[in-house]
């Protein structure tokens, strides 16, 4: 019997196991499963030490009830080998977006909700949420009155692009402006707009509701200049163009 595996990157890459050295040792971890046949209430110390040196700890919680569906199904050593690896990889990708949300400022979104009674063009909305615009390096504005869904729709963007693998940052017009103006004052000012075009999305909330001062306006020059064409933003405002 084969099993598929669920990451199938994983599988071919094994990014977490890049030496031949690393290789060995899980073969040892195998041995030590198959020698002393754990129970599921028991994993060794030695085991314990060899994950943690591999760097592969998080499979110690499920690694009882995985040795006992591998014995129930009698799995072959590169079945088993795959099965744990596939729920590291797969643990390790979690964690690896959970810090890239934390990072970009947007939260850990469910499924965007279409149950709302707004009027808005859904199918323009759907077109958005499959990303073409990002490999485009299009922009977005959204606009519209206040409590119209505007900043969860961008936040809910932006956390698709986050897991479709690009990188995003979700702040607001103020908080940008403040920063780039400080940025002025402290002589780091082109390592501020770095900052702010680095991302392949930047999402900018709360755009435009007051007036621009000529800093303000100068820097978003050169945001938009720099990054059009190159990569993609997103606004949401409560004023029309």
């Amino acid at each position: 019997m084969g099993l598929r595996p669920t990451c199938p990157k994983a599988m071919m890459d094994l990014p977490s196991l890049k030496r031949q050295q690393d290789l060995q040792e899980v073969g040892i971890i195998l041995k030590i499963i198959n020698e002393r046949s754990l129970k599921m209430e028991f994993i060794s110390k030695e085991l314990k030490n060899l994950m943690i040196y591999l760097r592969i700890s998080g499979i110690d919680p499920t690694l009882p009830k995985r040795i006992s569906y591998a014995k129930a199904k009698k799995l072959s050593y590169e079945e088993f080998l795959e099965l744990v690896l596939s729920d590291e990889f797969e643990r390790k990708e979690a964690r690896a977006l959970n810090i890239k949300i934390n990072k970009a400022g947007v939260a850990n979104l469910e499924s965007y909700s279409w149950d709302t009674t707004i009027q808005y063009d859904r199918e323009l909305v759907k077109k958005l949420f499959s990303l073409s615009f990002i490999e485009k390096k299009q922009s977005v504005l959204l606009f519209g009155p206040t409590g119209t869904g505007k900043t969860t729709l961008a936040r809910h963007l932006a956390f698709a692009a986050l897991k479709a693998g690009h990188s995003v940052l979700f702040t607001r017009a103020d908080k940008m402006f403040k920063g780039l103006k400080l940025s002025t004052l402290d002589g780091d000012h082109n390592r501020t707009l770095r900052y702010y075009l680095k991302y392949d999305l930047l999402v900018v909330d709360d755009f435009a509701i007051r007036p621009f001062s000529c800093d303000e306006a100068d820097n978003l020059y050169v945001l938009v200049i720099e990054r059009y064409e190159t990569k993609s933003s997103i606004f949401t405002s409560a004023r029309a163009p």
